[in-house]
């Protein structure tokens, strides 16, 4: 296999810029544990244990499951990891008739593949295939009840146990399902981290909390948590913050499975972009071209990327192979068949983003290519992992001659460093908000105080605060999160996303047409906004519009038609750009600084703060022509725009050197792709700014700045994903300056930026003198005066999860409709989703969010208008 694709390399003139040859591991085996070996299961597992032994890190998780306790096994790829729980787990359903256990996957793709080795293995044991059942979003209600309670072992995604299992936490069957529980298995525990991983800290606990109140007292019944997974770092601390329960660790130290050999290889090309969508294609191509059947996998870590690269490898085949594209957002039918199709072997290769990086067994996968530096190195030993698992694996990662050094590294370094930490924040207000909200309906359900949080439980500080609130008397902060989880926390909140609503793809007219599948808001924005380019399953589609329906989102697309051409030429389907636009906000005052975590010197500042963000579509682009919304007459052709606050770092540098805007620019996004790579920080997570920035002042008022950089949470409400570069802002300007020395200038920074860098930051040290106090902002004497929206001004109001803009006419003081008596203030608006209407709406409403808005004085009495006086 290895000549093979020499000579795919060979007849495409490839330029290898690097190699890592993986070598070949024996492996080292020790005896079953008596427990295991002298218990009912042994009969069942024995045919696959040569001479009664296992691997010699199996057998220390399985000695120490015996002992009651609960165990991380933290050992690569192929290495066994499902042989350990499904063994212990049958041990424990065979030893204990009553039991029952749980698996979480992380993704659908997983619980697919994982079905039939269960069933298997049941059978095997003589408890039946039906006692192994899955549970996932189009299974119907009656159906997934019936599972629970017949089957013994039931797969799920964390998602189903969300919205499925505790939103029916008082049915009497899932209440029989959780009390039963002695066994939790938790796979991929790796992927449990930032928002997911986050969300779902909760839920377990949740989880855990409702075993506890169902399970009589004084049962017997022990309840374990086994986790697995082939890249973390620290894995008892992680499983620790996610679980709330400590762990015994079983890692690479004792690791007994052998490893077949694999080369991975730096193939110099495009990184990104239609040129490297076209790289792929093209190996690809010439992969299905041999004359033998070569399996591949190929990475492209964007939705639209794959579909672009896809129709491209269909149009470019002739040797019969079959290619298909794979992604989240796809129906579950497509997923089940390209699912299916790799694992009987029909399909001779994938195009996939990372929904197939995890777990996927496919025993005879020999190639796997990737678009650019995967993201953080644990998807990249994942990725790694899905080739060479029964033979000789090899790996190319396609990117420019600098895709490791401008990080200041060589592939070689890049294989062998440690995986990054798995980030948790627990902290994140309106997580803890989410949550409340749903464990209060559980509690209710149960018969319990909903208000107080249930005993035995390692509940994460400040949550039994905002438990009491969350029903009523919340912060005003908290109505958007409020408004996203209406009366069905547990389907609103999904696991994957916070303060984000699901849109709905269809293709059709508004109120009926095919459903192709959904996004979160924070994607559309990016993806399908009005006007764009949409690829679904090798198809294009031009979004038409959005809707607001019953609770949804709804995007209303039509297809394209793609013009006939030869087939070794690319589709001439128009590709278009969003035009965008961000403005940050940066809260210094004390209570905007988190911590005190501040540091100044004599030209300059740095700190982790609270900011806001704004985030719009304007328009979009085709080729070098710009169609902003503003210019059009499409009613439907309107801004798209998130408005959310979050925490960050700004970097303020007085120096003349740093004022040119192609300097902060690339020091911004130097300092961004560092961080997400160093922490395996997902890139859609975090983000930076270095135009439109501005301090935040009295009254919500903004001070425009110049001198500043901010590298910011994508996260509502923010997860602290930036805290680390605060931290060791020291270590990463001289990664910068590594980068820039090994690429010779071609680094995330130039030589003298990073030169100016390292001078400037030796200058900084710890302070509590923060640079801005706020301005004092006093209405006029003279009068009964209110601070308003200036006429003209373009606000923001929520609706059904998406941020409508309003066109402010004029305020308006009236008596209110529901309190006789009061004054209140109201606003007439023009709702620019309909043109020419004009509306009121009461103040506390609408939001100051957008570019394009000012406060007034303003007297109900005169109905003058007066600027602000700010004195500083």
């Amino acid at each position: 296999m290895l000549d093979a694709i020499d000579r795919v390399i060979a007849d495409l003139g490839l330029n290898i810029l690097e190699t890592v040859e993986v070598p070949e591991r024996p492996e080292t085996r020790a005896p079953v544990p008596k427990r295991i070996a002298e218990g009912p299961a042994y009969p069942a597992i024995s045919k696959t244990i040569p001479g009664g032994q296992v691997w010699k890190h199996q057998a220390q998780a399985l000695r120490d499951l015996t002992s009651g306790k609960n165990v991380v096994v933290s050992t690569g790829t192929a290495s066994g990891k499902s042989l350990i729980f499904q063994t212990y787990a049958l041990h424990l359903l065979l030893t204990d008739p009553g039991s029952k256990v749980l698996v979480f996957y992380p993704l659908r793709a997983l619980t697919n593949d994982q079905l039939i080795s269960w069933q298997q293995l049941a059978e095997a044991a003589g408890l039946g295939r039906d006692s192994v059942g899955r549970i996932y979003g189009g299974v119907p209600m009656a159906e997934g009840e019936q599972t629970l309670e017949r089957s013994r072992v039931v797969l799920m995604t964390p998602d189903v146990c969300q919205a499925r299992l505790m939103r029916t936490v008082s049915n009497p069957t899932v209440k029989k399902f959780i009390e039963s529980l002695s066994l939790l298995i938790i796979d991929e525990a790796h992927v449990y981290e930032s928002v997911l991983g986050s969300n779902t800290a909760f839920l377990l606990r949740r989880l855990m909390a409702a075993k506890r109140i169902l399970s009589p007292r004084g049962t017997s019944r022990r309840f374990q948590v086994i986790a697995a997974t082939a890249t973390i770092d620290a894995p008892a601390q992680h499983m620790e913050n996610l679980t709330g329960v400590q762990f015994n660790v079983v890692d690479e130290a004792v690791n007994g499975a052998p490893r077949n050999p694999r080369r991975i290889l730096h193939i110099e090309g495009p990184d990104s972009g239609s040129g490297g969508e076209a790289a792929i294609a093209e190996i690809a191509s010439r992969i299905c071209a041999m004359e033998k059947c070569h399996r591949f996998i190929a990475f492209i870590d964007s939705r639209q990327g794959i579909e672009r690269a896809e129709s491209i490898v269909r149009q470019l085949r002739q040797s019969g192979k079959d290619v298909k594209p794979y992604r989240s957002g796809y129906e579950e039918k497509q997923r089940e068949d390209i699912e299916r199709a790799l694992n009987k072997g029909t399909l001779h290769g994938v195009v996939s983003t990372s929904a197939l990086e995890l777990g996927i067994d496919i025993a005879d996968m020999e190639i796997g290519i990737n678009l650019g530096v995967p993201q953080s190195r644990k998807s990249f030993r994942q990725r790694l992992g899905r080739v060479g698992r029964t033979t000789p694996g090899v790996f190319l990662v396609v990117g420019p001659e600098n895709a490791f050094t401008r990080f200041g590294e060589s592939l070689a370094s890049y294989y062998e460093s440690s995986v990054e930490p798995s980030y948790l924040y627990l902290g994140n207000r309106f997580v803890q908000f989410a949550h409340a909200r749903c464990l209060r309906d559980e509690m209710e359900a149960l018969g319990r105080n909903s208000a107080e949080a249930p005993a035995g439980v390692q509940w994460p500080p400040g949550f039994a605060d905002i438990l009491k609130v969350s029903r009523e008397g919340y912060p005003k902060e908290f109505d958007h999160i409020a408004q996203i989880g209406g009366d069905s926390p547990h389907i609103n909140y999904p696991l994957r996303q916070l303060g984000e609503t699901n849109v709905e793809i269809r293709q059709g007219t508004h109120g009926s047409g095919i459903y192709l599948g959904e996004m979160a808001y924070i994607q559309a924005i990016r993806e399908a906004y009005p006007g764009a380019t949409y690829r679904h399953f090798g198809d294009a589609y031009e979004v038409k519009s959005w809707h607001t329906g019953f609770n949804k989102l709804e995007i209303r697309v039509t297809q394209l038609n793609q013009p006939k051409q030869p087939s070794n030429t690319p589709s001439l389907i128009r590709p278009t750009r969003p035009i965008l636009r961000k403005s940050v906000t940066i809260d210094l005052s004390g209570q905007g600084i988190i911590s005190g975590r501040f540091k100044k010197g004599d030209k300059g500042l740095l700190a982790e703060a609270q900011v806001q963000v704004n985030e719009s579509v304007e328009g979009y682009s085709i080729g070098n022509t710009q169609h902003p919304y503003s210019q059009s007459t499409n009613p439907n052709m309107r801004r798209k725009q998130r408005d959310f606050r979050t925490t960050g770092v700004m970097v303020k540098i007085e120096e003349d050197w740093f004022s040119d805007p192609s300097v902060r620019k690339e020091v911004a996004e130097g300092l961004r792709d560092l961080l997400a790579r160093e922490r395996s920080v997902a890139p859609q997570d975090i983000d930076s700014a270095h135009t439109n920035i501005a301090l935040a002042t009295d009254a919500g008022l903004r001070k425009p700045i110049t001198d500043v950089v901010v590298i910011y949470d994508r996260v509502y409400g923010g997860l602290r994903l930036t805290e680390n570069l605060f931290d060791e802002f020291n270590r990463y300007i001289e990664r910068m300056s590594l980068g820039a020395e090994l690429s010779q200038g071609e680094g995330i920074v130039s030589c003298e930026t990073s030169d100016n860098l390292r001078r400037w930051v030796q200058d900084l040290s710890d302070s509590e003198d923060f640079v801005y106090s706020q301005p004092a902002i006093e209405p006029p004497a003279d009068g009964n005066w209110l601070l308003v929206f200036k006429p003209g001004s373009i606000v923001g109001v929520f609706s059904k999860g998406e941020l409508q803009d309003r066109e402010i006419l004029e305020p308006r003081y009236i008596e209110s409709p529901l309190e006789p008596g009061k004054m209140v203030l109201y606003y007439s608006y023009q709702d620019r989703a309909n043109r020419g209407g004009t509306s009121f709406t009461p103040a506390d409403s609408m939001q100051a969010a957008g570019h394009d808005w000012e406060w007034v004085w303003w007297n109900p009495d005169t109905k003058e208008y007066r600027d602000l006086e700010v004195s500083e």
